[in-house]
């Protein structure tokens, strides 16, 4: 199940004459430009649906050029013609999540992913006409192949979880557990084997009566990511939040977005293989904690997990540097007043019980400061404006 079926809508950003995504330009990605990291020397494995005319790509065509392409393989129809599929069926879904990746656009001069150095694997393993168990069994023989060849970190766009065809091969929401379902099993059984580091779409449910996540969003060793505004760095209404069950946090870190989770993955997919290229001894449990250690929430809660990250921040924990982090205010009043740079009119409030969310506000203000009160049983709250987040930890 590709978790968007839109078709993607490049942003950008001017920069110095070149340009950049808007979500490269949330994450600070022009600090890892500055740096001359490009993902050089990683292998990055993408599994998706189709990639359509991937080979006709602007965006890709260095790659291509470079032999940077290492292999392809078709799991629905192995005789396939290579990048073949139906527009019809969303099977330029793989080619976009790519662009994300690692595409630079010469002729536009617009650079849509960080990691235009890294080495390419590509599968595609689902059918956008239909869904079928079948395509999470597709998926792992992928996976088992890119362990095989040395595969470092693998973006998956896909979920499943109650769309199938055949009704009953639905999963059941108490089977978003991180244990249940064959493909979580396999990306946690894989990825501590094999020292893979997954990064897995948290799904375009959240507004809708499923709401959660979906397989393989749940799987505890992956970097699940959710999607946020760019403005304001709340969530986006659509994107899927983690099961309020799981004894750990689901999504980890989110990013930019306006067309779903599918591409706000590889924003992430790509920034990691720049950090592996910074450093090589990384283990896939210490990057993808860099990751999260660089997002700007203190405390993470189920809707956006950690908050966006910074790659500045991220190269610079690597580096050692003691960084302050974001606030966090104790108070033993029912509420607070906080105070703006600059007039907000819209400020965001996620009340939580450790990391479960158990009320989302919004409040519209064109005032400099406003007071948050105490929701219900709520022991901390994180507030988000533009520019700017912190933590209220309510005491007593």
């Amino acid at each position: 199940m590709r978790w968007i079926k839109l078709a993607f809508l490049f942003l950008s950003l001017p920069l110095f004459g070149q340009q950049l995504g808007f979500a490269l330009e949330q994450i600070n990605g022009q600090a890892i430009i500055d740096a001359g990291l490009t993902g050089k020397g990683v292998k990055i494995g993408i599994i998706d649906g189709g990639f359509l005319r991937a080979d006709k790509s602007e965006s890709l065509k260095s790659l291509f050029e470079n032999n940077q392409v290492a292999g392809y393989k078709d799991y629905l129809d192995p005789e396939a013609r290579s990048f073949a599929g139906s527009a019809a069926f969303d099977d330029v879904h793989g080619t976009e999540v790519w662009e994300l990746v690692g595409g630079f656009n010469t002729e536009r001069n617009v650079q849509y992913g960080l990691a235009t150095g890294a080495t390419y694997y590509l599968a595609r393993t689902d059918h956008g006409g239909y869904e079928r168990r079948q395509e999470e069994e597709f998926a792992i023989k992928a996976i088992e192949w890119m362990a095989k060849e040395g595969v470092q970190i693998i973006n998956i766009s896909l979920g499943y979880n109650f769309g199938f065809n055949n009704k009953r091969e639905n999963y059941q929401q108490e089977q978003i557990d991180g244990k249940s379902t064959i493909l979580t099993q396999a990306i946690d059984r894989i990825s501590n084997e094999y020292g893979i580091l997954f990064i897995v779409a948290a799904g375009n449910d959240g507004s809708n009566k499923w709401e959660i996540l979906g397989s393989p969003g749940d799987a505890k060793s992956a970097l699940t990511v959710g999607a946020t505004k760019l403005k304001v760095w709340d969530g986006m209404k659509y994107s899927s939040k983690g099961p309020e069950w799981l004894d750990y946090v689901k999504p980890e870190i989110s990013c930019y977005s306006s067309l779903g989770t599918s591409f706000s993955t590889p924003i992430i997919t790509a920034l990691a293989a720049c950090l592996l290229e910074m450093d090589p001894s990384l283990t896939p449990v210490e990057l993808k904690n860099l990751i999260i250690q660089s997002g700007n929430l203190t405390v993470p809660n189920n809707y956006i997990g950690y908050g966006v990250p910074d790659a500045t921040i991220a190269m610079k924990l690597l580096q050692g540097v003691e960084l302050e982090l974001p606030t966090v205010t104790h108070t033993q009043k029912k509420s607070l007043a906080i105070s703006f740079n600059k007039p907000s009119i819209y400020v965001t409030v996620y009340h939580k019980m450790g990391w479960r969310v158990i009320r989302k506000e919004v409040i519209r203000t064109d005032k400099a400061h406003i007071k948050i009160k105490r929701r219900e049983e709520a022991e901390s709250s994180t507030v988000i404006w533009e520019g700017g987040s912190m933590e209220i930890v309510w005491e007593g």
